[in-house]
């Protein structure tokens, strides 16, 4: 859960501290961002540094704070961090309880590497990602076709296609790097290889990659 995530070595500010304490708490803890909560509590946004670099005598309040969208509950599963984060492009995200009081944040970092923890991303291996009509999804055929190729999957993740909400998404992380002759073999096959990435195979630019990437991320 997001609150299992939260990383309370990160200070707090409230909207009434001066300018003077959250210079002093960023230079010490080496961070340009801080959450800041209103005096009930509550989540209000984060403090840029280079927003308040030489206001010493104000108040935080009166600033303008950024990301105030990015919070989520306590009970979120660590992809809704994943996806608040990559939505608002922020760096941390605000947990809240129940009652919708702040408990700490949670560095986007940390939500990836859970990411990359639990779905074997960081296992040598290549990732398939097919589009295909749900009613013909079969785990059965798609693993035939994959261990014929001496391959075997190590971890598969559905999502709705976002091209086509009659469709999805299953993204297959394999246990070999070379899957050209995988891909081959499953286009031949009449599935719809959405996206790939292995070191073996090429695309055509680095910001393909990088868009590929985020939107694997996203699922």
């Amino acid at each position: 859960m997001a609150k299992d995530l939260i990383d309370f070595d990160i200070p707090l500010l409230n909207g009434e501290d001066k300018v003077s304490k959250a210079l002093e708490l960023m230079k010490e803890f080496e961070c340009s961002r801080l959450p800041v909560v209103v005096s009930e509590g509550y989540y209000a946004g984060f403090l840029e540094e280079k927003i308040i670099i030489n206001c010493d005598g104000d108040k935080i309040s009166d600033f303008r704070l950024l990301g105030e969208d990015g919070k989520i509950d306590q009970d979120s599963h660590y992809y809704d961090i994943i996806k608040c984060a990559l939505e608002f492009d922020l760096p941390l995200i605000s947990i809240k309880d129940h009652q919708g009081l702040y408990l700490g944040v949670v560095p986007t970092v940390s939500a990836f590497k859970m990411f990359a923890s639990s779905s074997a991303l960081l296992t040598p291996g290549g990732i398939i990602v097919l589009s295909l009509n749900y009613k013909d999804y079969s785990v059965s055929e798609i693993g035939r076709i994959i261990e014929n190729s001496d391959a075997q999957i190590i971890n598969s993740q559905i999502s709705m296609d976002p091209k086509n909400n009659d469709k999805i998404w299953l993204t297959l992380k394999l246990n070999k790097e070379d899957i050209s002759h995988l891909i081959s073999i499953l286009k031949f096959s009449g599935y719809q290889v959405e996206k790939y990435f292995s070191t073996h195979v090429n695309h055509e630019n680095t910001k393909e990659r990088y868009d590929s990437l985020m939107n694997y991320l996203k699922i």
